[in-house]
């Protein structure tokens, strides 16, 4: 288990330093402390006891610039806090801070050696924390566990994409993971609701990926639109969803559906997601020209039938092919497709059922 391995790195770093150590996440809680090697502090004993680090340690450590610091960071001692002098060192993974290893160095600071030796099992102890800490910060994240605040220090900060990927768990996690292998940074990832979810957050190719992942699973995969950031995680992770349901469906949408371009399937998501009519559909650019909506709503409503069309109208039949033209331009479909004019219809009549 990774709680075992970071466990015994620590151990055998605490023991070639004769130093007491431990290991915080980003929230000041305890993770792992070694054994009592050398001087034992106050602070030391409260923070095993409680498997926190009290408020005003922290306040003290964040103003020597332990929370910026990419590098080693000595703390000096506070006789009033009962703490004696001791060596920070970040825990960094691929550009992501994931917690702080503390050394004690009460009795004198390690030397060129030992500080050397702490540095590589730090950077040891920051990949096992990332590789399930990301699983599990992002799992906490999208079923509400955690806040954005505490997720950005292990996920990372900007705009995001989710994918999806639907089936059995354990089948999952191996293909997953063994495409995730052969990528040099690769997303923070977990299995949740018998859904691999994949946040793709630092420039992700999500097409290639997908595709790769398909033939793998031999299934379908969701993803969603672009997203400002982590506060979007959950709407991501519902159009991922949604998409991924598309994708399988619709043979047409395979082998990645993307939620922006799912059509009708979209319509047909959105009130299980809790956005009809929402931002982004078919019927955006032409809220602003009534007579166009109205055009389009009796054209569909006829069946295609221009002379009728014309006819409720009351317009001329060139009139309304340069209606019939400009709807297409502005709504970016084309109304000799028939899954497009389904499409629109069916928003035309959500717009009315919301409406009610």
């Amino acid at each position: 288990m990774i709680a075992d391995d970071v466990q015994d790195l620590l151990e055998s770093l605490a023991m070639a330093v004769g130093r007491g150590m431990s290991v915080d996440d980003l929230e000041g809680r305890v993770v792992a402390h070694s054994a009592h090697h050398g001087e034992v502090d106050q602070v030391r004993a409260q923070a095993i006891l409680s498997r926190s680090v009290p408020a005003e340690v922290s306040a003290w450590q964040e103003a020597h610039g332990v929370a910026a610091t990419r590098e080693p960071v000595r703390i000096p001692k506070n006789p009033d806090l009962g703490m004696a002098a001791r060596l920070c060192v970040p825990l960094l993974h691929q550009d992501r801070r994931v917690g702080y290893l503390w050394i004690i160095e009460g009795h004198g600071p390690l030397n060129p050696q030992e500080r050397d030796r702490a540095v590589r099992d730090a950077a040891a102890i920051a990949a096992l924390l990332d590789d399930g800490g990301s699983s599990h910060t992002l799992s906490q994240l999208l079923i509400g566990e955690i806040g954005v605040r505490r997720a950005a220090g292990v996920l990372g900060e900007g705009p995001l994409r989710v994918m999806a990927l639907r089936g059995d768990p354990d089948g999952l996690r191996e293909a997953v993971g063994a495409e995730l292998a052969r990528v040099r940074r690769p997303p923070a990832f977990t299995i949740l609701d018998r859904h691999a979810v994949l946040l793709l957050n630092r420039g992700e190719d999500a097409t290639a990926l997908g595709e790769r992942l398909a033939a793998r699973i031999r299934a379908g995969v969701g993803v969603s639109a672009s997203h400002p950031g982590l506060e979007s995680a959950v709407r991501a992770h519902e159009e991922a969803l949604a998409a991924a349901r598309a994708a399988a469906a619709e043979r047409t949408l395979r082998p990645v559906a993307h939620w922006p371009d799912l059509g009708v399937y979209r319509l047909l998501a959105e009130p299980l997601t809790g956005r009809p009519g929402s931002a982004g559909g078919p019927l955006d650019t032409l809220r602003e020209h009534p007579a166009l909506l109205v055009t389009l709503e009796t054209y569909l409503d006829s069946g295609g039938d221009a002379q009728e069309t014309a006819r409720q109208l009351h317009l001329h039949r060139t009139s309304l092919y340069y209606r019939l033209a400009r709807i297409e331009q502005l709504a970016g479909r084309n109304l000799k497709n028939g899954t497009h004019r389904l499409e629109l219809h069916l928003a035309l009549k959500l717009c009315r059922w919301n409406a009610v």
